[in-house]
């Protein structure tokens, strides 16, 4: 029974990766600011060492992860054309 217990929740975490992943390969159309450093057609993590201004020019969503490299939790989603403040020591993936 610990087997089977085991199995379901690997086959779960590994579900709830597949669907946090975005699908899309291309790059946002526009731009990304991050404490007014231009970034064109983002795609990718950016890191976040510091209190942060973050801009999102572009036409998809920007996502704030709770630690560097994009990995955690989302804590805050940045709809295209608002900004907002960004702790230190966390991340944000657009693409």
């Amino acid at each position: 029974m610990r087997r089977i217990g085991s199995t379901l929740a690997t086959l779960a975490a590994a579900g709830v990766l597949a669907l946090a992943v975005p699908g899309s390969a291309c790059a946002a159309n526009g731009f990304l600011a991050i404490d007014g450093v231009r970034h064109n057609d983002p795609q990718g993590c950016f890191e976040i060492a510091h209190l942060s201004t973050v801009f999102n020019f572009t036409d998809t969503l920007a996502l704030v992860h709770n630690v560097p490299g994009c990995a955690g939790g989302v804590v805050q989603v940045v709809p295209p054309g608002l900004a907002v403040q960004v702790p230190g020591t966390h991340s944000v993936f657009i693409g």
